[in-house]
């Protein structure tokens, strides 16, 4: 071979690997480019959505951090030229951890794909500002707000509004410092067993009363036993108050003189 056909043979061999190289480069670009569009827009449709909620539920000084984990890998997905659509079963208490639907509906590529998404969350929460005893009612000296982290997997079932946790019961030990979980309070009781209290009926507009005996021990809203002191019947009511029992069924009242 000539040193010119040599010269030729290698300009035509670099040409060649340019070429090839370029063909790569642009290749794993497309698809990290493919791979870069995923994870923001399912980071920021995380965020949108936890952030709704936080919002629905009065969640203050609210912080997070999603990570997005797809279980098909990106290179194996066609580019998608319109936005994603996500669709997953978010609740207020399983915000940190929760699987994710991706679906691309573009006319050239329709594809759906499966991810976990993981979630750091910060936010202000109720805790105890001393130690509070089982069966005490909750006073406005007893609580504080602080914030916050919740790791991934971390249910999130702490009371958040200072208003949600004052006169409740405290069915359990918390120590100063301990946020209160929902779990740990339940509403004061309004009415003990054996108690005088008045039967209330609303009827068209009427409303009657009349004497009667609770039979179980209750907070407000909670629904119990009660005895209609003049007929002896024993009927099932929503308490009001600490006096007064909403009958659920219609009760023919019989008065004394």
């Amino acid at each position: 071979m000539s040193l010119t056909q040599r010269k030729a043979y290698f300009r035509f061999r670099r040409i060649g690997l340019y070429h090839l190289v370029w063909a790569i480069l642009a290749f794993f670009t497309q698809h990290a480019v493919a791979a870069s569009s995923i994870d923001t827009q399912a980071s920021q449709w995380v965020v949108n959505h936890i952030e709704q909620i936080g919002k629905e539920q009065g969640w203050q000084s609210l912080h997070l951090q999603p990570t997005i984990t797809l279980f098909t890998p990106p290179e194996h997905l066609q580019p998608c030229s319109t936005a994603l659509q996500f669709s997953a079963p978010l609740t207020p208490a399983l915000v940190t951890r929760f699987p994710l639907l991706i679906q691309c509906d573009a006319a050239h590529a329709s594809w759906r794909v499966r991810a976990q998404v993981n979630v750091e969350l910060r936010l202000a929460a109720v805790i105890a500002a001393r130690a509070i005893n089982p069966g005490s009612v909750v006073t406005a000296e007893d609580i504080q707000f602080a914030p916050l982290t919740f790791k991934p997997g971390m249910r999130v079932d702490v009371v958040t509004q200072l208003n949600d946790a004052l006169q409740m019961t405290v069915k359990r030990s918390v120590a100063e410092g301990q946020p209160l979980r929902e779990s740990f309070l339940s509403t004061p009781r309004l009415m003990s067993r054996n108690q005088p209290i008045t039967l209330v009926i609303q009827q068209e507009g009427l409303e009657l009363s009349t004497g009667g005996i609770a039979l179980q021990n209750g907070g407000k809203g909670a629904t119990i036993r009660v005895k209609n002191s003049s007929s002896g019947r024993v009927l099932s009511g929503t308490i009001i108050n600490g006096q007064q029992v909403l009958i659920h069924a219609i009760e023919k009242i019989t008065f004394r003189p």
